[in-house]
């Protein structure tokens, strides 16, 4: 049997099958039992031959076993178990992805797993000016516990980044203080500081933390990309790593190196 996304993509089911199985067996999803029973559920009806229906009110009756006699479909512990989901399958193909494999991943909107090859780009030096300055996320706000999110989160990211996508990225520290400025020579050779800047502030309110991230070219004056990133107010090294993994999963698509 042929899925919709074989049809569209060329991927096996095999291929697939295998792709799941390897993220059952890693780390982030051994102990994870209650997002292990929503992930088998999900692919099981994605892979089925008679596919049925997912939706918020199958997946609180099929795995979160809700009496289906008094169960509503408006259950917001399903849509944190799957925005968890969702941002954990990210962090994994962030240490794991290699190219010509198969990514699995579920879209926001949707409860549907969704899969493409992988694409990483062979990692090389970069040239003079190449390098992207990464700067410390900025707090905008006065609770304490936010300070110190945002600083474990640049670390987090610093390091993720650097898993993805190879040592492209620098920190914001001397002589590189300002983008797009010359520093210095060396013989016949000048050094200047990054052109492209990756800058993030940090926000937080009753009901989320809002990450915003900006990519910024000094050489053309103006933003080339930026997202905000939600979660809920939770201030673990989790959730530091999840979010980290989200933002250099998008950077994926706008980032040359």
């Amino acid at each position: 049997m042929k899925t919709e996304s074989e049809i569209v993509e060329g991927i096996d089911e095999d291929e697939i099958r295998l792709a799941f199985e390897s993220i059952l067996a890693s780390d982030a999803f051994q102990k994870a039992h209650r997002m292990r029973r929503l992930f088998r559920y999900l692919m099981g009806q994605v892979l089925a031959v008679d596919k049925g229906t997912i939706s918020e009110y199958t997946i609180g009756i099929e795995v979160f076993d809700r009496n289906p006699e008094d169960y509503i479909s408006e259950d917001p512990a399903i849509r944190v178990q799957i925005g968890r989901l969702r941002h954990r399958l990210a962090a994994y193909y962030t240490d794991h992805a290699v190219s010509g494999d198969v990514e699995i991943s579920i879209p926001v909107g949707t409860y549907t797993p969704s899969f493409r090859r992988v694409v990483r780009p062979e990692r090389r030096k970069p040239v003079q000016g190449g390098f992207i300055m990464v700067q410390p996320i900025k707090y905008i706000a006065e609770r304490i516990e936010g300070q110190v999110f945002a600083s474990g989160l640049y670390e987090e990211l610093l390091n993720q980044l650097f898993s993805s996508f190879g040592d492209i990225f620098m920190w914001a520290e001397p002589p590189f203080s300002q983008p797009g400025k010359r520093v210095g020579t060396t013989g016949d050779e000048h050094y200047a500081a990054p052109h492209r800047l990756i800058e993030g502030s940090l926000r937080i309110d009753a009901e989320r933390i809002r990450t915003s991230i900006r990519l910024i070219d000094y050489s053309l004056s103006r933003i080339t990309w930026a997202r905000h990133f939600d979660r809920s107010v939770q201030f673990g090294i989790r959730e530091q790593e999840e979010l980290a993994a989200s933002i250099c999963h998008a950077l994926r698509e706008v980032v040359s190196v």
